[in-house]
């Protein structure tokens, strides 16, 4: 475990946490690499990356097959099916009361002006994996997609050695309808999704949580394809004061930690009652169930005001508060388990400081939102003098006459702009 004091300042502790990820540089120039070769040579490019860095061997075609699927829906123990079956129901049920929808209103001088919501044609999702399985995080990407009614999803997720995804993932995906699944992880699947393959369909978005490659190729490619955010490594700050449970708070950090390489658990301790307990609990807590616990820091804390400066400035992936009034705090907290599972809520989450800006997956992500505009002749007449009037303003003339035209009028109603109108 790591330990920190917020007294010798609040940016240099966060300049701290976030160095304990891969270093920037050398991650760009990895990640470069592939997406370059994967736009030169497709197919071949991503079964040679795989072969190199997860050792398994693609066929040519290396879609899973439907039958794989069913055969791990099938073989699902009864326990963590209807696990899976709950959360479907209450993550379905959450975005599609927070997906955008279609609306018209009419304006002052007749316009009727409004929003028109289509959802892209193909979403790419990327569900994390290697040595672990990740069928929430299926759940997580492909509900809001199909809630935002995409045709076609794509899933993306890391082979095990005898091929094939993970056998939750591929029981979520089966669950869910999703077809199109492929054993690829890191930066190559990214940019196969991205920039399409023989084998891989070519997608509008990309989302989907990953580790610093995977983040880093969804940053090199956002103008070829959009993405829902940059979620790297999983990351927690638990702000907890004395009175807080100790068991429960070495819980939530080991729960962050055992995501694996760049995932980061803190706890911000309050007055200093809980280092001894929390570590204790933490040590015993992480040889029962085999966690690595070295990426887990506890941070020494004055009072709540230091601790909620340092909270804005990490802005973290999941916030954890442990205080006797929390919701004097942060108006909603829910504990990370729960939120990561079945509560309904999406747990992929900006990560790296993001959260400043950032939000999380949203079945919005997978849609555009188109201004819609309807004139009649009254208010094409009743605008034309002001639109005609700036475009004027802004020497663009063809713009005028547009206006002036379906306002049927018969010459524009200001001056041309610039030299020529005050020559005459």
């Amino acid at each position: 475990m790591i330990e920190l004091d917020l007294s010798a300042g609040i940016a240099e502790t966060v300049a701290v946490l976030r160095a304990l990820a891969p270093p920037a540089a050398d991650v760009r120039a990895v990640v470069s690499e592939i997406v370059a070769d994967v736009r030169a040579r497709g197919d071949v490019a991503v079964r040679e990356r795989t072969a190199r860095l997860d050792k398994v061997d693609l066929p040519e075609d290396y879609a899973v097959p439907e039958r794989e699927l069913e055969a791990a829906l099938a073989g699902l123990s009864q326990p963590v099916r209807e696990g899976l079956e709950l959360a479907e129901t209450n993550i379905r049920s959450y975005h599609e009361r927070e997906a955008a929808s279609a609306w018209r209103t009419s304006l002052t001088q007749g316009q009727v002006v409004g929003q028109q919501v289509v959802p892209v044609a193909a979403a790419g999702l990327y569900v994390p994996g290697g040595l672990a399985d990740y069928p929430s995080s299926v759940l997580m990407t492909a509900i809001p997609a199909q809630v935002a009614g995409c045709e076609r999803v794509v899933v993306c997720s890391p082979p095990r050695s005898g091929g094939g995804v993970a056998p939750g993932v591929a029981a979520a995906c089966r669950l869910l309808g999703v077809k199109a699944v492929y054993p690829v992880g890191g930066a190559q699947a990214v940019a196969a999704m991205a920039l399409g393959t023989r084998c891989v369909p070519r997608c509008d978005v990309i989302a989907g949580p990953g580790n610093a490659y995977v983040t880093e190729a969804k940053r090199q490619l956002v103008g070829e394809v959009a993405i829902d955010g940059l979620a790297g490594p999983s990351e927690v700050v638990v702000v907890a004061e004395a009175g807080a449970d100790a068991g429960w708070l070495a819980a939530d950090l080991l729960a962050q930690a055992e995501h694996g390489s760049g995932a980061m658990a803190a706890l911000v301790d309050i007055g200093g009652a809980l280092r001894e307990p929390v570590t204790a609990a933490v040590d015993r807590l992480a040889a029962e169930l085999g966690v690595d616990a070295s990426s887990i820091a506890v941070l020494d804390c004055p009072d709540r005001p230091t601790a909620l400066a340092f909270v804005n400035a990490f802005a973290p992936e999941h916030l954890e508060l442990h205080t006797g009034d929390a919701e004097e705090l942060l108006a909603a907290v829910a504990a990370t388990a729960f939120a990561d599972y079945v509560a309904g809520t999406n747990h992929v989450l900006p990560t790296g400081g993001a959260a400043r800006f950032g939000q999380g997956l949203s079945a919005t992500h997978f849609q555009k939102r188109m201004a819609v505009v309807s004139l009649d002749e009254a208010a094409a007449r009743a605008l034309a003098p002001a639109a005609a009037a700036l475009a004027h303003e802004e020497g663009l003339l063809a713009h005028a006459r547009s206006a002036t035209l379906r306002a049927g009028a018969t010459q524009t109603p200001c001056a041309p702009h610039g030299d020529a109108a005050r020559s005459g």
